[in-house]
């Protein structure tokens, strides 16, 4: 048992000599260390990291600066150091899957999830009071279901505050959109906004969108807590805010949810109610619990951020930039809500089938359908009993051209039409003609009298019964027009030519002509094959204005044997004239020996 205590006081005594000083100079084995009362001590707000080798400053709030993620235990827990981008510097913020409020990281639980306080309970739009713990998180007292698992402020009385009119709970009531309260319906009070009233949105709101700094350094040094101004702590020999306040241009300020006076509760639009740092009601939360998000009044005005459109429900968006001055407003997210002008809602709907409580819960396309209860009372969204289910929608039947519809099915009171950007409209192969669909020159038919089209009957082709025009014509953009019998002949459409002599004719200034690059040889149009170029036919071969000297000959173009090659010339020449030339030549040569 001695031997115990002698090793155990001599490793104290070997750790103290070790952080022992006379000089700041002796605490270099501690990064950042000084040397106070003979040992080497991390200076006031800072704390040692890198097991004790390095001292850096202390992060005591949500979204500190930290190295490392033991500098956020004040978040109690499920907190993190969050670096990006390979940063060795980061964030204290709560780990995925948590929210911060009220000085810690709570695990997240939605709306209907089971739980166990009500601190774990949040949705969107956020809101850390609109929900409570009841073994699932329900919506609170004095909250309402607005829609699926969003949970709204009361307005009980004229005064109270709102956004949207289903906020006021009494009878003609409405919300004054212009100051956020409730006021009772009045026949000559006007709802409307004028352009100097719709929201746009500061540049301070915006920065307070991101995540306003907190103070990362902390130089009021302190022995007790006395010396520090209320309602600071002396924590790591320096003055820091207290769980749930947040340091800021040397003051501390409560976060949202912390009993406050008006000059600590500093956050953009906070306000404080019941003694409480609050956003107004039926306002947004910021994730930092410091600022309040301003909602926006009407789908039209002005955002930056998702969270300035949750007045119209989760599934609301700020859309993309608009020409030309990159303008954003917000707008329903289609793939799972439609706008409800009555509610002021991007609506989520459930379709045919899925579960509902009542019948707005339910809608099929843009249709509302009704909410009809099992024997176990589970309710199931289904079609009213004159509609009828097809591939989620609820359709009527006997439209006619022109109708509004939701598919195909619905258009059968005209033969062969189909629903295309939700109108009754005639089907491919076919053309309005009057209150029904005929087909077009090669559609579907069964007799000559299907064929409207002048000059067409119904003939049997590989393609089975189709309109097509009578022999001797050919169809061109629902035409008829007589074929043209071949080069030079008169033409009004292309088609003509191509029906006799192939897709090598073109109808130019009214006459079958061949295309560019191409000429007339043999009966046909062939492509143009110069001197000494490579062919397969004699037909393919072309000199200017007597094509008929040349033939293809051992896999080239070249002349005939009556018209030879002249290099001189470069083309091909009649016999005589070669003869004619070398005469010349002999001659023009025997003169200049004998002068």
């Amino acid at each position: 048992m001695d031997k115990v205590v002698i090793v155990f006081v001599a490793l104290i005594h070997v750790s103290v000599s070790l952080w022992t000083c006379t000089s700041d100079l002796d605490c270099s084995s501690q990064a950042g260390s000084v040397c106070v009362a003979g040992s080497c001590q991390c200076p006031a707000g800072q704390e040692a990291i890198s097991t004790g080798t390095r001292c850096v400053g202390v992060a005591p709030y949500h979204t500190s600066p930290c190295f490392e993620t033991n500098q956020c235990s004040r978040l109690w827990i499920n907190y993190e150091c969050r670096r990006t981008d390979n940063n060795t510097e980061g964030t204290c913020e709560c780990m995925e899957g948590n929210h911060y409020f009220l000085g810690r990281c709570w695990r997240s639980r939605d709306y209907r999830e089971t739980c166990q306080r009500d601190e774990e309970c949040i949705t969107t739009p956020r809101d850390p009071y609109a929900l409570k713990c009841d073994g699932v998180c329900v919506c609170a007292d004095g909250y309402y279901e607005r829609q699926r698992g969003e949970c709204r402020k009361i307005g009980n009385a004229v005064g109270d505050g709102c956004v949207v009119n289903e906020d006021c709970h009494f009878p003609d009531a409405v919300c004054d959109i212009r100051h956020f309260n409730c006021t009772v319906r009045s026949d000559d009070r006007s709802d409307t906004l004028n352009l100097n009233e719709l929201v746009y949105f500061s540049t301070e709101e915006t920065n307070a969108l991101s995540d306003r700094e907190v103070e990362s350094v902390h130089n009021t040094t302190c022995t007790n807590d006395s010396e520090c101004d209320t309602p600071a702590t002396c924590t790591f020999g320096a003055c820091v805010c207290p769980t749930g306040f947040y340091r800021y241009n040397g003051t501390c300020y409560a976060e949202l949810g912390t009993p406050s006076t008006p000059e600590q509760c500093d956050g953009i639009l906070a306000v404080v109610i019941d003694g409480i740092c609050s956003c107004p009601p039926n306002f947004f939360y910021h994730e930092n619990m410091r600022s309040c998000i301003r909602v926006s009044r009407r789908l039209t005005d002005s955002c930056m951020v998702d969270a300035h459109c949750h007045t119209f429900g989760a599934q609301s968006r700020c859309g993309a930039p608009r020409e030309p001055w990159g303008l954003r407003s917000c707008e329903c997210i289609t793939e799972n809500a439609v706008w409800d002008q009555n509610r002021n809602i991007c609506r989520l709907f459930a379709g045919v089938g899925e579960g509902c409580e009542v019948d707005n819960d339910c809608l099929a396309g843009e249709l509302q359908i009704t909410c009809v209860k099992n024997e176990e009372g589970q309710g199931f969204c289904s079609c009213p009993p004159h509609l009828t289910e097809f591939e989620g929608l609820c359709l009527t039947s006997g439209l006619v051209l022109g109708d509004d519809c939701q598919a195909t099915p619905e258009c059968n009171g005209t033969q062969n039409s189909i629903c295309t950007n939700n109108k009754c409209s005639c089907a491919e192969g076919f053309q309005q003609e009057g209150d029904y669909c005929a087909p077009v020159i090669g559609g579907p038919c069964t007799q000559d009298t299907d064929c409207v089209i002048q000059n067409t009957e119904c003939r049997n082709t590989t393609d089975g019964l189709t309109c097509q025009c009578h022999d001797g014509l050919v169809g061109y953009e629902q035409q008829c027009y007589t074929v043209s019998p071949g080069i030079n002949a008169s033409c009004t459409v292309s088609a003509q030519c191509k029906a006799t002599m192939g897709e090598t004719v073109d109808c130019v200034d009214g006459l079958c002509a061949c295309i560019a690059d191409h000429h007339y040889r043999d009966g046909r149009c062939w492509r143009i094959t110069g001197l000494f170029e490579s062919c397969s036919r004699t037909s393919e071969c072309y000199l200017s204005d007597m094509s008929g000297v040349v033939s293809c000959r051992n896999g080239r173009c070249q002349c005939d044997f009556d018209h030879p090659y002249s290099e001189t010339l470069n083309t091909c020449v009649s016999s005589g004239t070669t003869i004619y030339g070398s005469l010349v030549t002999i001659l023009t040569l025997f003169m200049l020996i004998n002068i």
